[in-house]
């Protein structure tokens, strides 16, 4: 899934969320974020399968937010990091992690200058690595806070835990090595993210 096509999907969707909340009271929020995401590992396939850690590295995406209650949103996250697969002693493998959800996001003082808020999320994590991807099932919890400034702009800190459901099998090769999933494993990623937000509405 290009970029392209999955910042569609989420503004897509972000539409159709829109349009089911009451107009009256209803609040858009985009937010373009940069972050920072750690953990999570691949397996080196071969006559032995080698765990190999993924390197902690920064992350960029968008998160989009239609309120659905006076408490409540529904939200459409969406992140890429490039990272790279620490081999030891051989050159590291460059490895691509999209992660998209969509979610729920509770907040506890949406008036006030400090919001702090809980959300959790399902969708999907895309690993390309050695010219191939993959896509797997994966879940997310979110913990942060919204800092108001004016009416329509904001500052979001956000930090998750992604957790992927990946069974086990090949994603790619290159050079005399595949890469894939540890044997019916989950992985599980961090993310602390920073970012602007824009509010339309509400």
């Amino acid at each position: 899934m290009t970029t392209t096509r999955t910042l569609t999907l989420l503004g897509v969707t972000l539409i159709i969320v829109g349009a089911a909340a009451p107009a009256a009271a209803q609040r858009i929020e985009i937010t373009p974020f940069a972050g920072y995401q750690f953990g999570g590992e691949l397996a080196e396939l071969g006559d032995e399968t080698v765990l190999r850690d993924l390197d902690q590295a920064s992350s960029w995406g968008l998160m989009l937010g239609a309120s659905v209650t006076a408490l409540d949103v529904v939200e459409l996250y969406y992140s890429s990091q490039g990272t790279e697969l620490d081999r030891g002693d051989q050159p590291p493998e460059e490895v691509t992690v999209d992660t998209l959800q969509i979610g729920a996001v509770h907040e506890y003082a949406p008036r006030r200058p400090i919001n702090p808020y809980v959300g959790a999320t399902l969708g999907a994590t895309r690993f390309e690595v050695a010219g191939d991807s993959d896509t797997r099932f994966s879940a997310g919890l979110a913990l942060g806070l919204k800092m108001v400034v004016s009416d329509h702009l904001g500052f979001r800190f956000d930090g998750r835990i992604f957790g992927i459901s990946t069974g086990s099998g090949e994603i790619g090769c290159a050079g005399g090595a595949c890469f894939g999933y540890p044997d019916d494993s989950v992985i599980w990623q961090y993310a602390v993210n920073v970012g602007i937000i824009v509010r339309l509405g509400g």
